[in-house]
């Protein structure tokens, strides 16, 4: 694999020489614009809580290409909100392009994909992360939902609007399988194929939760030992 070596700080003009595909312009911020454009009901600029971010700071990382190059050092980070992740160049953020060249973004801790999937009757695609990897591979998605302020009412004080983190989604792919959404315990066993007996007894005997990623690695570490 061809590594390209990016420092923390960069030239954008001469990273776009090899790179130009992967940003969709200047638009890192562009949420934020919205939500202090929205004015709250009595003509004020609204306070927001929460973060759409896993985390507000840039982090170092690496992106994979559909070419198989690797970016170095690319000072990233998750707005899970929007899925996607933005690009620190020079005092100015970027969106990454979603999709398409860049197959694979990795930092401390975190290893993503862009992936298509199948989310209960319906087709997706978005970043996964990957948390443990084999025949039967499990990821999860992250969520985080916008709430609108909300005016007071008799014996209820105003709530400013949020930011506001929910359970990760949790999805397993079978061999080059797109990942399936695990919704309950049929769904696990629907994916465990000629395994679903084996996989029932298992669960049943440790008290697994679909809901909770450690059970989740548990199941699948499982799937991927059975005989």
């Amino acid at each position: 694999m061809k590594k390209l070596f990016i420092g923390i700080v960069i030239s954008f003009m001469a990273f776009a020489a090899t790179a130009q595909n992967l940003w969709l312009g200047a638009e890192g911020q562009r949420f934020y614009d919205e939500l202090l454009n929205r004015k709250a009901i009595k003509g004020e600029i609204e306070n927001y809580e929460g973060s759409p971010y896993m985390d507000e700071e840039f982090t170092a990382a690496t992106i994979k290409s559909s070419d198989n190059q690797a970016y170095e050092k690319v000072p990233l980070r998750y707005n899970v909100y929007y899925d996607l992740f933005e690009v620190q160049i020079e005092d100015i953020v970027y969106n990454l392009k979603r999709g398409g060249i860049v197959s694979e973004v990795s930092f401390p801790g975190h290893s993503f994909i862009y992936s298509e999937y199948e989310y209960l009757s319906t087709e997706g695609e978005g970043y996964l992360e990957l948390v443990e990897k084999g025949t039967y591979t499990l990821y999860k998605k992250y969520q985080v939902v916008f709430k609108e302020a909300e005016p007071a009412q008799p014996y209820q004080d105003p709530k400013p609007a949020m930011f506001q983190e929910r359970d990760p989604l949790f999805f397993i792919s079978y061999n080059e399988n797109l990942p399936v959404f695990i919704k309950n315990k049929n769904g696990l066993l629907d994916i465990a194929g000629e395994n679903e007996k084996v996989l029932k007894d298992f669960i049943k005997d440790n008290g697994l939760k679909v809901r909770d990623e450690d059970d989740m690695v548990k199941a699948v570490e499982f799937l991927n030992n059975v005989d």
